[in-house]
């Protein structure tokens, strides 16, 4: 491990974690006081096996991987850690000197079932609106009152119109 890490090395890599540490405890509070919806996924899976919305928690798994290369004892392992542990110190240096992490978005699959089920909820309601606007025109016919009646069915007509409308919407939407 002499080869890879001397002691100049640990002490460099020691002070950057630290400084990431801190900068990573800012910008988390930061984000929490701004209530920010911060991304999990700043980083390639593939370089990060922790998924979180907390930059403190990136840098602690690469802390783990430094701890991890001193311990080694494998050539062949140590040079793989060396390697992980070079991409993540440049990763996190990366992010956390933009200053701006990313924010949550939201999967477009999920928006549009979201929309969906708020059309669907909607057309539940109109319905309700269309059954009552049907038991008025029926009061208004059984009572003779031909300008109740007149009233009643322009209701009912803008009623059906609108979930006429919201039905093409929910069809359009559905089909992609």
């Amino acid at each position: 491990m002499r080869e890879i890490l001397n002691a100049t090395s640990i002490q460099h890599i020691e002070q950057l974690l630290t400084n990431l540490s801190e900068r990573a405890e800012q910008i988390d509070a930061k984000n929490r006081q701004k209530q920010n919806e911060l991304s999990e996924k700043w980083f390639s899976p593939s370089l990060f096996s922790k998924r979180s919305n907390l930059a403190i928690d990136y840098v602690t798994e690469t802390q783990d991987t430094f701890a991890q290369l001193q311990r080694t004892e494998g050539q062949q392992a140590q040079y793989y850690l060396a390697e992980r542990l070079s991409l993540q110190l440049e990763a996190l240096t990366t992010a956390l000197r933009i200053n701006k992490l990313p924010k949550q978005e939201q999967d477009s699959r999920i928006t549009a079932q979201n929309k969906i089920q708020q059309l669907h909820q909607q057309l539940v309601t109109y319905r309700d609106y269309e059954r009552r606007l049907t038991e008025n025109l029926d009061n208004a016919v059984s009572q003779n009152n031909t300008v109740l009646i007149q009233r009643a069915q322009q209701r009912l007509n803008r009623c059906q119109m609108a979930i006429d409308t919201l039905e093409k919407k929910i069809s359009r939407y559905e089909e992609g």
